[in-house]
C-alpha cells in the first residue's frame, strides 16, 4: 500500500535516509548561498536603496518596474548562456578543436543577434512599451531615458552571459566569478558616485544606475575576453572568426535545441511577474513602490531557496547519473526541509521588522503602511513558492526540462493570465485590495505548480528521461 505524502515525506528527511546527508546538503549549500546573496540580492537591494535616498517614490517606481522587465530579458540571456555553457563543455570533453570552435562561433552569431533585436527594441520601443504596461503618463516621462540607457547595457549583458557559458563549457568558471565580483564592486561604487554626484561627478540621478551597469557589463566582459586571449590554454580556440556561418551552422541549431527549453522555462516564471507589475501600475507610483520593495524584500528572504535549487538541480543529476533515484528523492525532501527552514527563518525576522525596512526605501511615508501589511499577509502565501522552486529544479536535474517548461506554460496560460486579467477588472472597495487579491493570485499560481511537482514525483514519472 503506497505511503501517504506526509509519511513518505518524513521518511525521506530522517538522517539515515538515503541519498546526501544534511552535513553534505551544507557543504554545498554555503558557496552556493554565498553567491546568490552577492549577484542575485545583494547589489539590488543597495542599488534599490542608493534611488530610494533621492526620496522620489516616481524614480523608485520606475527602477521598480523596469527591474522586473529586465528580470525576463535576463532569464533568455541565461538560457542562452546555459545553451553554449552545454554545447561547449561537450566538445571540450572530446578535445574537439574544431567542433569547439563552431560552437563558440555559433554562440556568438545567435547571441548578437538576439541581444541587437532586443536591445533595439527596448531602445525603440521603451514609450510604448511602458504605455502597453499600464504606466501612468507621468512615470512613462521619467523611464524612457532610463530605459534606453539600460538597453545599451543589456546588450553587453548578453553578450558576458555568452563569454561566461563558453568559460564555464571549459571548466573556468572561477574567472567568471571573479568577474562578477569585480563587475559588482565598479558598478556600487559608480551607482553611488552618479546618482548622487558625489566627489565631482554630475548627479544623473535614476539613470546614473543605468550608466552603472553599462560600465559593469563593459569591465566584465572586457576582463573575460582579457583572460581568453592571454590564456595558453584557449589558444586553439583563438581562430573564431575564421570559420564561416554555413559551416556551424549544425552548431547554430543543436545551441538551439539546447537553449529554447531552458529559456522557456525561465522565461514563463519572469512574464508571469511582468504581467502582475503590468496591473498594479495603473495604480499609481505608490503601488508600484509598494511593489518593488516587497519583491526586493522577497528576493532577499529567499536567497536560501535560490541556492538550494542550485544544489539540488546538481545534486539529483548525479544520482540519477549514478542509477539511484531514492537517493535522489530523498535528497530532494531534505533540501526542500533545509530550504523551507532557512527562508521561513528569513521571513519571519523581516516580518517584524517590516515596518524599518519599507520605510528605508520610502523614507516620505508613500506606501510604507500599505507594503508593511501587505507583506506580512503575504508571507505565508510565498512559502507554496519555495516548494515549487526546490522541485522545478529537481526535475531539471532528472532531465525533465520539457515537464518543468509544460507545467508552467500551462499556469501562465490557463490561471495566471484569466486570473489576474479577471481581477483587475472587478471593482474593489480600496486599491489595496485589488493589490492583495493580484499578488496572492500570483501566488497561488505558484502553489498550483508545486502541486502538479508533487504529483509527478510521486507517481516515479520523474524518473523517465525527457531529452
Amino acid at each position: 500500500m503506497k505511503r501517504t505524502l506526509f509519511s513518505s515525506y518524513l521518511d525521506g528527511v530522517r538522517l539515515n535516509a538515503a541519498g546526501e546527508s544534511y552535513r553534505g546538503i551544507m557543504k554545498y549549500f554555503i558557496p552556493e548561498f554565498l553567491t546568490a546573496l552577492v549577484l542575485y540580492s545583494l547589489v539590488a537591494l543597495i542599488d534599490a536603496s542608493y534611488v530610494a535616498s533621492l526620496k522620489s517614490t516616481a524614480d523608485y517606481a520606475m527602477l521598480s518596474l523596469t527591474t522586473t522587465l529586465f528580470h525576463f530579458i535576463t532569464k533568455i540571456a541565461e538560457g542562452l548562456s546555459v545553451g553554449t555553457m552545454v554545447l561547449c563543455g561537450f566538445y571540450h570533453g572530446k578535445q574537439d578543436v574544431t567542433g569547439m570552435v563552431r560552437a563558440i562561433s555559433a554562440a556568438c552569431i545567435i547571441t548578437t543577434v538576439v541581444a541587437f533585436c532586443i536591445s533595439g527594441g527596448l531602445y525603440l520601443g521603451a514609450r510604448h512599451l511602458y504605455a502597453f504596461l499600464g504606466t501612468p503618463a507621468e512615470l512613462i516621462e521619467i523611464g524612457v531615458p532610463f530605459l534606453r540607457l539600460r538597453a545599451i547595457g543589456a546588450f553587453l549583458m548578453f553578450m558576458f552571459f555568452m563569454v561566461s557559458g563558453f568559460l564555464r563549457g571549459i571548466t573556468r568558471n572561477d574567472v567568471t566569478m571573479r568577474c562578477y565580483i569585480v563587475g559588482s564592486v565598479v558598478f556600487l561604487i559608480l551607482d553611488y558616485l552618479l546618482i548622487f554626484g558625489a566627489y565631482g561627478f554630475p548627479q544623473y540621478g535614476l539613470q546614473g544606475s543605468a550608466i552603472a551597469s553599462i560600465v559593469q557589463y563593459s569591465v566584465m566582459l572586457c576582463i573575460a575576453l582579457a583572460y581568453i586571449r592571454k590564456s595558453a590554454i584557449l589558444a586553439s580556440y583563438s581562430n573564431v572568426f575564421s570559420v564561416s556561418i554555413r559551416s556551424c551552422a549544425d552548431a547554430m541549431r543543436s545551441l538551439c535545441n539546447i537553449s529554447w527549453p531552458v529559456m522557456g522555462d525561465k522565461a514563463i516564471f519572469a512574464i508571469t511577474r511582468i504581467l502582475l507589475a503590468s496591473y498594479i501600475a495603473p495604480m499609481g507610483k505608490s503601488a508600484l513602490g509598494a511593489f518593488g520593495v516587497i519583491r526586493d524584500i522577497e528576493m532577499f528572504a529567499f536567497v536560501p531557496a535560490i541556492a538550494c535549487a542550485q544544489v539540488s538541480t546538481f545534486l539529483v543529476s548525479n544520482y540519477m547519473g549514478a542509477g539511484d533515484p531514492e537517493g535522489a528523492r530523498c535528497t530532494v525532501k531534505k533540501i526542500l526541509l533545509v530550504a523551507c527552514f532557512l527562508v521561513g527563518v528569513l521571513l519571519c525576522v523581516c516580518s517584524y521588522y517590516a515596518y524599518h525596512i519599507v520605510h528605508w526605501f520610502d523614507s516620505q511615508g508613500s506606501f510604507t503602511e500599505d507594503a508593511v501589511v501587505a507583506y506580512r499577509l503575504l508571507c505565508m502565501l510565498s512559502m507554496l513558492d519555495i516548494v515549487q522552486v526546490i522541485l522545478s529544479s529537481a526535475l531539471r536535474g532528472a532531465a525533465q526540462v520539457r515537464v518543468v517548461l509544460g507545467v508552467r506554460l500551462c499556469t501562465l496560460l490557463f490561471f495566471s493570465i484569466p486570473v489576474l486579467y479577471a481581477t483587475a477588472h472587478v471593482a474593489f472597495q480600496s486599491n489595496f485590495v485589488r493589490f492583495m487579491t493580484l499578488y496572492g493570485a500570483f501566488y497561488i499560481a505558484n502553489g498550483l505548480m508545486a502541486l502538479w511537482y508533487v504529483y509527478w514525483f510521486r507517481t516515479g514519472r520523474w524518473q523517465q528521461a525527457h531529452v
